[in-house]
């Protein structure tokens, strides 16, 4: 049996700089990017369509499957992004796995303007406010490899610069460190998902 590729994960919610810092990872360490929401769309690895949201509905036995093609291919490190990343790709080849966050009032704003649905959006920000792409990464990966990075006030290429200190060994692999349950903002958030629900 062939050895797998090894995988650097980016996860996150929506609107959190996934797909591009996954790029320019991509590009800096001559890795092949894998967009895995592209490729459930594209090639019709899904169970259907969420209407009142307005998304595909990932099939996850058949994207894992997929990927297992995709790793039986080339040698290059795969970058791979999406929300769902971690649970699709095979835990034993995952270097790392990079949680991005944003301040949720922010985020909130960035769905909005890319025209999400009300209910997604809150959804989402609720998400991030919860820290639950984090909870359910290092519940899949174990809390060893999985870092999480604020790209809140940073450029792309800011975040790839602290994701290569951490790959280099130059930075530690950290999470835990982004709370945004004590800003005043989150708050205000808080009570308007109440509202919602």
């Amino acid at each position: 049996m062939q050895r797998q590729r090894a995988v650097i994960l980016f996860t996150g919610v929506p609107g959190v700089g996934k797909t591009t810092v996954a790029r320019l990872l991509a590009d800096r360490v001559s890795g092949v990017h894998v967009d895995l929401s592209g490729i459930a769309e594209i090639e019709g690895i899904t169970t259907g369509v969420d209407r009142r949201r307005r998304t595909s509905l990932v099939d996850l036995e058949g994207m894992r499957a997929r990927l297992v093609q995709i790793m039986e291919v080339g040698r290059e490190i795969l970058i791979f992004d999406g929300h769902f990343a971690a649970d699709v790709v095979p835990p034993e080849t995952v270097l790392y796995a990079f949680v991005l966050r944003r301040a949720p009032w922010k985020l909130r704003v960035e769905l909005s303007d890319r025209g999400f649905p009300m209910e997604k959006v809150m959804e989402n920000v609720e998400a991030e406010l919860l820290d639950v792409c984090l909870v359910e990464t290092v519940k899949t990966l174990g809390p060893e490899r999985v870092c999480e990075i604020d790209t809140t006030d940073s450029t792309p290429e800011e975040v790839v610069e602290e994701v290569m200190s951490v790959i280099q060994a130059s930075k530690p692999c950290l999470h835990g460190h982004v709370d945004w349950l004590g800003h005043i903002e989150s708050k205000k958030l808080l009570e308007e998902i109440g509202r919602c629900t």
